[in-house]
């Protein structure tokens, strides 16, 4: 019976052993991470209808799906903001903070506003801006247990989640404009020090069919090209929708379009632009909608993204956070 006791033990220390190995330097397909990452659609597709309703700055709508963003962040462990701005309209960014008090964050953010359209008052505005407020949300629910584990245990390095408003101008579909109020605003005003803001993933335009991603910037080069790896892991593994490849590591640096990220792009942040390399064909439609997504491409776009991340803090320690 001795015997016994003394082998299970060394069989515990052995596979204990091989889990720390696997795990020690960030994330290994197939290995303890698998246990730390949930997969709950039900959740995104919730959250996702709760986002589908026409929310242009002044409508109800508008107004719903901000106290929507924040209760969910409290639900989901942040301390939730609402960082409101008066110059030169009232908007509210909506933030999630976990680890306020790190020395440096991670941010993700999208837009959850959308444009006004005097020809279809009930555009929802799907890919531009839902899907991507979704996934940031959807990600935090499938890393709940790491972040309020060993995460929250770490100075080093914090989360946030940007939710910017003002990003679509109210003037109708013939003003094609894009103010971007929130994201200028949260740069100048620095409601988070920009140095501490090792790199801004931006994510827009995501839930069409048969778009390609590409890396828009030389400084997070290597992070593109890290996320393409991932998607290429995971459908080795079989743990993505049958799908077109999302992800190339190929440059398009010579061209991107006007977002969020612009101001941080200016104040020298390093930024991955997640968007597609052409507009949606529904893009400015009242055909954007929940119906008319194509959902491998949501499911893949949120798998990756969530690995990603939750390799990006098993992996670097706050000294070594620059986007390389």
């Amino acid at each position: 019976m001795l015997h016994f006791v003394w082998f299970a033990l060394g069989l515990c220390l052995i596979f204990l052993i091989v889990d720390f190995w696997l795990t020690g330097g960030g994330w290994t397909p197939g290995s303890a991470s698998t246990r730390m990452i949930s997969n709950d659609e039900a959740h995104f597709n919730d959250t996702l209808l709760r986002l589908l309703v026409p929310r242009w700055l002044g409508s109800i709508g508008h107004t719903d799906v901000c106290n929507f963003l924040v209760d969910e962040l409290h639900h989901l462990g942040f301390n939730a903001v609402q960082n409101e701005f008066t110059d030169p309209i009232p908007i509210t960014n909506v933030l999630g903070i976990m680890n306020p008090n790190a020395t440096h964050f991670l941010m993700l953010s999208c837009h959850y506003d959308s444009k006004y359209l005097e020809v279809a008052e009930e555009y929802v505005a799907a890919t531009d801006g839902a899907v991507s407020c979704a996934i940031l949300l959807n990600m935090a629910k499938r890393l709940k247990y790491f972040f309020s584990r060993e995460f929250s245990q770490r100075k080093d390095i914090g989360l946030l989640l940007v939710f910017f408003d003002g990003h679509d101008s109210v003037n109708g579909i013939t003003d094609m404009t894009y103010p971007l109020f929130g994201s200028s605003g949260f740069v100048e005003s620095e409601t988070i020090p920009l140095k501490q803001i090792t790199l801004l993933i931006s994510l827009n335009l995501i839930g069409a069919p048969n778009h390609i991603y590409m890396s828009r910037y030389e400084q997070t080069f290597g992070m593109h090209e890290r996320m393409a790896e991932i998607e290429l892991e995971l459908r080795q593994l079989g743990l993505l929708s049958e799908c077109h490849q999302l992800f190339y590591k190929l440059k398009d640096h010579d061209s991107d379009i006007d977002d969020d990220h612009n101001s941080f792009l200016e104040s020298g942040v390093p930024v991955m632009h997640v968007v597609p390399h052409t507009y949606p064909e529904l893009w400015l439609h009242e055909d954007d909608n929940f119906e008319n997504l194509h959902w491998p491409t949501v499911r893949n776009m949120n798998a990756i993204i969530t690995r990603f991340v939750y390799e990006y803090f098993k992996k670097n320690n706050g000294s070594d956070l620059n986007a390389k």
